[in-house]
C-alpha cells in the first residue's frame, strides 16, 4: 500500500439517518429521529472516539453499521466498507460482512458469556458459524487468539465464572477478532472496569490496531478514556455530531459549547486543587474505625468438615484504620477486589467483624443486634451505585421518600411528611418538588434517579454518608452534578461523607482526604493533593499511572 493510500478510509457512515417508530395512532405514525445525517470515516490502524453521553445515538449509530437495530427502525444512508455500500440490500449485502469484516465489542463483558459453556468453547463457535478454519484448527486458532489478547492459552477451558472481568473483556475482543476483521466497533469496553483494568485493555485495542492493521471506533462517555486511546473524536449530541477532529485540537480549541462542557466536566487527577479548606479534629469523629478484620470462609471439602477442620478464611479487609470527621469527605480508593466494599458493609452490620473497633457517633456497633443498631440507622444512610437499580421500580418518588420517615416514625401527619420530602428534593436540586413527587423510576434520567437516591438518605437527616462508586455510572455531566451536590451538602450540613471509589480523579478533585486500599489493607493515606502529587506507596503509583488524562499530550497509553 502506497504511502497516499496507506490513510484512505476502509470504512465510511455517510449521511446516517435512524428513526424508531414508536407506536401508531388513527390519523400518523408517531417516529422519533434518533440519528440526524451523521458522517465518519476510519483509515486501517486509525482509532477514533465517537464521545457522547447517554441516550445521544452512539449505540444506534454503530448498530445501524451493522444490520443489527430492530424491525422497529428505519435506516438511510450509506455503510461503505472498502468503498462499497454493505446496507444497499439490507441483510443480504451486509450479512456476509458481519464478525468477517466488521466486529464488534459489546458493553457488557460480564454478561456477555453463557455460564455453562467454556472461554474456548465459546470463541471457537464464531469460526464454526463463519466457516473460517478448518475443524482441526480450531483449537489451534482459539489458543493463539487467547495469546493475542494477554491470556494464557491453557485458560481456554476455564469457564466465564473462573475468569476476573478484565480476562472476561480481553476473552470478549478475542472472540472479535477470531475472523481477522478490518473494522472493530467497541462499545463503552472499559464500563465497569477498575482503573488499572481499564489502562490495560484500552493499552491492549493500541497495540491491536497497530499490529493488525485494525481500524478502530472505541464509542464511550468518557473525554478522558479518548484522549489518551485515540487520535481523532467525533462529538456527538441529540443525534448530531457537533464537531470532530483531532483530540489535540477538540482538547486545546474547542469549537462547539457542548464540547467545552465534556472537557470541562471531566475531572483530571493531575490538575486537582489545593484542598480549600481545613477539617478541624475533633473528640468524636463521625466515624472511627480501628485495626478493622473482616474474613469470609474459603472452600471447604466434605472430609475436612465431617473432621471438623477449620476452613481456610480469606481475609477482605485486614487490620485497616480510618476516621471521618464532621463536614469531611473521605475517599477509601482501590481496585476491585481490595476490600472497599467489605469495609462499608461491616460498618452497616451487614457482615460481621474478626475484630477490631467500628464506632459510628461516638457508639461502638459491633455486636449490636438488629435492635440495638435501629436508633443508629438514621445517623448513617448509604447511597448505592447503581441508581437504575437502587429504587424500587414499584414506587413513585413520594413513596421512595416517604418509606423511611414511616419506617423510623418521623412526621405526625401526611402534611409533616411532605414537607420533609419536598425539602429533600430541594435540596438535591429536584425543583420544583411537585414535578416529580409523582414520577416512576423509569421516567427519571439517571442522574434524576441518583439524586432521588440521595434525597431519600437525606430525609432521615444523617450525619455520616456512606457513598459506594455514587457516580460511576453516569455520564460525565451529571457525574459532575451529582458530586458538585455531595460536596455543597457536606459543608452545608456539617455531615461525614466517605466515598468508596476506584477513580482517583474523582478523589482528587472533591475528596478532603484519601486512603488507598490494596489487598485488604490500608497502603497509605493523606490530603488528597499529598496523595496525589507525592505518593509514598508504590501501589498508589501504580494507580495514578493508570488514570486517564483528558489531556492527550499528558501521557498516551502505549
Amino acid at each position: 500500500m502506497s504511502p497516499e493510500d496507506a490513510r484512505s478510509p476502509v470504512f465510511e457512515i455517510k449521511d446516517l439517518h435512524v428513526w424508531f417508530d414508536t407506536g401508531s395512532t388513527r390519523r400518523h405514525t408517531r417516529e422519533v429521529h434518533t440519528v440526524k445525517g451523521i458522517s465518519l470515516a476510519v483509515a486501517p490502524g486509525e482509532r477514533l472516539g465517537l464521545v457522547g453521553e447517554s441516550g445521544c445515538g452512539k449505540t444506534t449509530t454503530i448498530l445501524a453499521s451493522l444490520g443489527l437495530l430492530p424491525p422497529s427502525a428505519s435506516v438511510s444512508g450509506q455503510i461503505l466498507l472498502e468503498g462499497k455500500d454493505i446496507l444497499a440490500a439490507g441483510e443480504k449485502t451486509v450479512g456476509p460482512h458481519r464478525w468477517n469484516d466488521i466486529a464488534m465489542v459489546f458493553q457488557g463483558a460480564m454478561n456477555a458469556f453463557n455460564p455453562v459453556k467454556t472461554i474456548g468453547w465459546q470463541i471457537a463457535e464464531a469460526l464454526r458459524v463463519h466457516r473460517t478454519v478448518e475443524p482441526r484448527e480450531r483449537r489451534d486458532r482459539v489458543a493463539e487468539l487467547l495469546e493475542l489478547v494477554g491470556i494464557s492459552a491453557a485458560n481456554a477451558d476455564r469457564f466465564p465464572h473462573e475468569f476476573s472481568g478484565g480476562m472476561k473483556q480481553r476473552a470478549v475482543i478475542a472472540m472479535a477478532l477470531a475472523c481477522n476483521p478490518k473494522v472493530l466497533l467497541a462499545d463503552e469496553p472499559t464500563t465497569a472496569l477498575d482503573v488499572v483494568v481499564q489502562d490495560q485493555i484500552l493499552s491492549l485495542l493500541t497495540k491491536l490496531t497497530e499490529e493488525l492493521d485494525l481500524a478502530l471506533i472505541l464509542v464511550t462517555h468518557d473525554l478522558a478514556v479518548v484522549a489518551q486511546t485515540c487520535e481523532r473524536a467525533a462529538v456527538m449530541l441529540d443525534g448530531l455530531i457537533v464537531e470532530q477532529g483531532p483530540m489535540t485540537e477538540l482538547y486545546r480549541n474547542p469549537q462547539h459549547q457542548y464540547t467545552r462542557q465534556l472537557f470541562e466536566s471531566t475531572p483530571d487527577v493531575f490538575s486537582a486543587p489545593v484542598a480549600s479548606h481545613e477539617i478541624a479534629p475533633v473528640v468524636a469523629p463521625l466515624l472511627d474505625v480501628t485495626d478493622l478484620k473482616v474474613s469470609y470462609g474459603g472452600r471447604r471439602s466434605w472430609l475436612s468438615s465431617l473432621r471438623n477442620k477449620p476452613s481456610n478464611d480469606t481475609l477482605a479487609v485486614d487490620g485497616i484504620s480510618l476516621r471521618v470527621q464532621p463536614a469531611e469527605m473521605l475517599a477509601l480508593v482501590g481496585q476491585s477486589g481490595c476490600g472497599k466494599t467489605s469495609t462499608v458493609q461491616a460498618i452497616l452490620g451487614m457482615v460481621p467483624t474478626g475484630g477490631g473497633s467500628i464506632k459510628v457517633a461516638g457508639t461502638e456497633v459491633t455486636g449490636l443486634s438488629r435492635a440495638q443498631w435501629r436508633p443508629l440507622r438514621r445517623r448513617v444512610q448509604m447511597i448505592y451505585q447503581d441508581p437504575y437499580e437502587s429504587l424500587d421500580i414499584r414506587f413513585r418518588v413520594r413513596h421512595t421518600l416517604e418509606e423511611p420517615l414511616r419506617i423510623h416514625g418521623i412526621g405526625k401527619s401526611a402534611k409533616e411528611r411532605t414537607r420533609i420530602i419536598t425539602e429533600a428534593l430541594e435540596r438535591v436540586g429536584m425543583t420544583p418538588p411537585e414535578r416529580y413527587l409523582g414520577r416512576y423510576p423509569h421516567e427519571l434520567s439517571g442522574g434524576q434517579r441518583q439524586r432521588v437516591a440521595i434525597a431519600a438518605s437525606l430525609v432521615l437527616d444523617p450525619t455520616l454518608l456512606l457513598a459506594d462508586e455514587p457516580v460511576s455510572m453516569l455520564d460525565v455531566s451529571v457525574r459532575s452534578g451529582v458530586l458538585e451536590l455531595l460536596d455543597t451538602l457536606r459543608r452545608d450540613l456539617g455531615m461525614g461523607i466517605l466515598m468508596i471509589t476506584h477513580d482517583l480523579s474523582t478523589a482528587a478533585n472533591y475528596a478532603d482526604r484519601i486512603a488507598v486500599m490494596h489487598q485488604g489493607h490500608i497502603v497509605e493515606e493523606g490530603p488528597a493533593w499529598d496523595v496525589v502529587n507525592t505518593p509514598t506507596h508504590d501501589y498508589t503509583r501504580t494507580l495514578l499511572a493508570a488514570v486517564p488524562s483528558p489531556d492527550p499530550e499528558v501521557r498516551k497509553v502505549s
